[in-house]
């Protein structure tokens, strides 16, 4: 390969970095880069640009991004809602690979009446969308569990794909020569998986490991504009998911940010720009990583 096609293999991984950077920086240290406490309230009034206004603050020179229902600046917020968000985001899609990849392996190395029933499985959760399942999952036991249960809810929404990519894997591996002189050998089925299948797996499961990511992202956007979102101290109403208004939350979170904010667009656009805007960035990043990873991977392979 060419210097100038090396270059253009490490271009995406670079500027993916360098767009996630800020987004890592509000994640690891969020008090040095917020201008104001995040739960600062600001006064019933306040002018600004010569006008009077209540809570929600337009953007300005004191809310650069304005602020929510309850005047808190909404760019505190945001820098402060990167660490719960992006750990939600993170655990979710290692459960994902983890399930999708051991059941592929376990369907595999034993075969039989239970590989095909791992393999009906995945096809069975592979036709339900992501969104639908753990939305139904969430509001069915209630979002006031907390964390883990979105981790489960997001992360088993998602890992037939995965399932199915070692499948492909397998069927691809079991016409390579060197493979059949392992058999020959004697080597076992598990030491074929972790000498040959393992390895196999990398080139194409760590770029699809970055996109796994920024799908769950998307999906917690996705779960907030619907109403549902980490922060619930209490079991959800119909009435709370209908609800027009923004909820309160005792604490930042892009998902929850996003609640309530399908009809402030038309008034108040600021409200649901804002978290939106760091979660498409966010996700820009993320694809970007991961195309420069398979592009260096494949420059690596030849």
């Amino acid at each position: 390969m060419t210097r100038a096609a090396h270059r253009r293999a490490w271009l995406p991984l670079a500027c993916g970095m360098a767009v996630l950077l800020p987004v890592v920086l509000a994640a690891l240290w969020p008090g040095m880069l917020t201008p104001t406490d995040p739960e600062q309230r600001g006064p019933a009034m306040r002018q600004i640009d010569g006008v009077w206004w209540a809570p929600p603050y337009p953007p300005s020179t004191a809310y650069w991004l304005g602020s929510d229902l309850a005047g808190r600046d909404q760019l505190s917020r945001l820098i402060h809602g990167a660490a719960p968000t992006l750990s939600l985001a993170l655990g979710a899609s290692a459960l994902r690979l983890g399930v999708g990849i051991a059941l592929g392996i376990a369907a595999v190395l034993l075969g039989g009446t239970l590989g095909h029933a791992i393999a009906a499985a995945a096809e069975a959760s592979a036709a339900l969308p992501p969104l639908l399942f753990a939305f139904l999952i969430i509001v069915t036991i209630g979002a006031h569990a907390g964390p883990p249960l979105f981790v489960i809810a997001l992360g088993l929404s998602g890992w037939a794909p995965w399932t199915h990519l070692v499948v492909s894997v397998v069927q691809r591996l079991a016409r390579e020569p060197y493979l059949e002189a392992a058999r020959a050998i004697g080597a076992t089925r598990w030491s074929l998986a972790r000498h040959y299948l393992v390895p196999a797996l990398a080139p194409s499961a760590i770029p699809a490991a970055a996109q796994e990511f920024a799908a769950v992202l998307l999906l917690i956007a996705e779960l907030g504009f619907l109403g549902v979102f980490l922060g619930i101290d209490a079991p959800l109403r119909l009435s709370d998911l209908l609800a027009g208004d923004q909820p309160n939350l005792p604490a930042p979170e892009w998902g929850g940010m996003l609640a309530g904010t399908r009809m402030a667009i038309f008034r108040q656009s600021w409200l649901p720009l804002a978290p939106a805007a760091i979660v498409l960035w966010t996700i820009l990043g993320i694809s970007l990583v991961a195309e420069g990873l398979r592009r260096r991977l494949a420059w690596a392979s030849h």
